[in-house]
């Protein structure tokens, strides 16, 4: 059985902001939802004259770019601290000198 439209990005949501450190509380959920069904309204509106999904998808076309981009709206995630994926770069010679 296929999973509705709503659910598969809900289910998408609520892992993103698991992995965040957000919990799955009622709170969250809720406002997860509301996102979700304002940009569910938004992609209807908007290709309300064509058919909402592409091909054999059934996610109707940008749905889930539409609910990550307005995420931080609804929630209030902590910045990203990446570590440095490299040393950082020192300049430096490695024995060469003027050709002779």
């Amino acid at each position: 059985m296929d999973k509705a439209i709503c659910q598969y990005a809900l289910d998408r949501v609520m892992l993103y902001l698991q992995n965040y450190g957000v919990p799955p509380s009622p709170e969250a959920c809720r406002r997860a939802l509301a996102l979700i069904d304002a940009c569910l309204e938004e992609v209807i509106a908007a290709d309300s004259h064509q058919r909402p999904c592409q091909g054999d998808s059934a996610l109707p076309v940008g749905i889930l770019a539409r609910v990550f981009d307005r995420l931080p709206d609804y929630f209030d995630l902590p910045e990203l601290n990446v570590p440095l994926q490299r040393p950082p770069i020192q300049r430096g010679s490695i024995g060469y000198g003027p050709a002779l």
